[in-house]
């Protein structure tokens, strides 16, 4: 038998996990799935929603007793905690609906729509005997599912626009002048003490190279009254500057001081030379 494929991950996403029941069922081919019977629940469906369960509490011996050795090996540490992360953030399983399964080797391939509290994702198993070989996440239903969850385990804080200003505070309609370039960010999920919101905004700039040309010494710590609506953000300044013409990031630390939350914001820019 081959060795079981090894994890892929890019960027943390999407969970791709084969076996070498998969390889053997076509690599994951969905054309060659035939349609399944749904309306009982056998033991592939039991041992499938248990390690949905055991990864989602990350019960991570649990989770692996229920694997191959080849899968159990290719899941570490990292893999784990965003299968929890996640998985916890959607909540229970509300129904495994069987789409396909082919017949591999000692086993059976099953493709799956797992439906939660809080989304769905397409899923397909492989499971040898009573151990599951390997599986995988339709990449980019759970792409968006992991950055939603990453979100929610962050905090409600966020940026929703931004834009430079001129001198009279006006939307920027010309070049950048770098010993003064001004902005506004328009930030959301402040929390308010007394009707009020209190943030500090650190501040960096970095040139094309990565090196950093721009820190400011204090933070800026703004205060502003909470919307008669109740709104939770509003519009904060600033200003910055850089040694000359030239591309740069800048990067803006956000911390809400009555929240406790903490975010990077990152803007790229280009300062053009004088006519």
């Amino acid at each position: 038998m081959m060795a079981a494929m090894s994890l892929r991950l890019s960027s943390l996403l999407p969970l791709v996990l084969c076996g070498a029941a998969l390889t053997s069922a076509g690599a994951c081919d969905k054309s060659a799935a035939t349609a399944a019977p749904a309306d009982a629940t056998d033991d592939t469906d039991r041992l499938t929603t248990k390690l949905l369960a055991e990864l989602s509490i990350g019960a991570r011996d649990a989770a692996l007793a229920l694997c191959t050795q080849s899968l159990a090996a290719d899941l570490d540490e990292r893999e784990l905690a965003i299968l929890a992360r996640t998985l916890d953030w959607l909540g229970p399983v509300a129904a495994l609906e069987r789409e396909s399964e082919d017949p591999v080797e000692g086993g059976v391939r099953r493709r799956y729509l797992a439906r939660f509290d809080r989304g769905e994702v397409g899923l397909t198993v492989v499971v040898l005997g009573d151990k599951i070989e390997g599986f995988e996440l339709d990449e980019s239903e759970w792409t968006a599912l992991v950055d939603r969850a990453a979100e929610a385990a962050a905090g409600s804080l966020r940026v929703i626009g931004f834009r430079y200003l001129d001198a009279e505070g006006n939307a920027l309609d010309g070049p950048l002048d770098p010993a003064s370039i001004n902005y506004e960010l328009m930030v959301e999920g402040l929390d308010a003490q007394l009707r009020e919101h209190h943030a500090v905004i650190g501040k960096t700039v970095f040139d094309a190279e990565g090196h950093e040309v721009y820190r400011q010494r204090e933070d800026d710590d703004v205060r502003f009254p909470q919307a008669e609506t109740g709104a939770s953000g509003g519009r904060i300044t600033g200003m910055v500057a850089v040694p000359g013409p030239g591309r740069y990031e800048l990067e803006l630390r956000i911390r809400d001081l009555v929240g406790a939350q903490t975010m990077t914001h990152r803007e790229s820019f280009e300062v053009s030379p004088s006519p």
